[in-house]
């Protein structure tokens, strides 16, 4: 008898302490992240990111919602001849920068571990509006040490344009309250069609694509 009462008791409480997941609640949230990355010894990618999103449980543990956000990327490239390997002197450098701001449905389920932390799996879709600015720099065929020499171009370019995108992002919530949730997110599939620019499908996780957020279910 005593051990039912326990488990009635346990039921109970981890049956409480997931109250926020249960149908007819709702979430809003927000997550923060940032990333530096060397592709190779030529280049440097840093970028930033931050969503917020907000549902309706349509059912326990499934929520339906939408999602925007907007994504900053930096990529420079550098690359200059070394003394003695070559007579003549070059120097080029590149700096990408990519705005995207983005707005679509969403859609995430969990899956509970314990009393305090569930697990959950979102997917987002939607349009995203980018806009590009392209600088590049260069100064070569004059001597090592001497590039007034040589020659000197340089160009800028800008571009916007309208995308599909998708992603598949899994995560770990911790759950201090009842109504307050603590997550880590990290985007494990990113597509991208450009319309009539192609498409890119990408699937990779690393600590450059990890989220920190919060959330808030009432």
């Amino acid at each position: 008898m005593k051990t039912i009462h326990l488990t009635i008791l346990a039921l109970l409480v981890a049956s409480s302490a997931f109250a926020q997941l249960q149908s007819g609640n709702r979430f809003a949230g927000i997550q923060v992240g940032a990333g530096f990355s060397k592709p190779d010894e030529f280049s440097k990618v840093t970028s930033f990111e931050a969503a917020s999103s907000a549902g309706y449980f349509i059912q326990d543990k499934l929520v339906v919602g939408l999602s925007y956000g907007y994504q900053y990327a930096a990529n420079r490239q550098e690359r200059c001849s070394a003394p003695g390997s070559s007579s003549m002197f070059y120097h080029y450098e590149s700096k990408t920068v990519a705005h995207s701001y983005n707005i679509g449905p969403m859609v995430r389920y969990y899956v509970s571990l314990g009393s305090k932390f569930a697990l959950f799996a979102e997917g987002t879709a939607g349009f995203a509006l980018i806009s590009k600015r392209a600088e590049q720099n260069s100064i070569g065929t004059g001597q090592f040490g001497d590039p007034t020499g040589g020659s000197q171009t340089s160009s800028t370019s800008r571009s916007k344009g309208l995308s599909l995108y998708g992603t598949l992002s899994p995560g770990l919530v911790f759950f201090p309250s009842d109504r307050l949730g603590i997550e880590l997110k990290a985007n494990l599939l990113n597509y991208q069609s450009g319309f009539d620019r192609g498409s890119d499908t990408e699937a990779k996780l690393s600590a450059s694509r990890m989220k920190l957020g919060i959330g808030f279910y009432f």
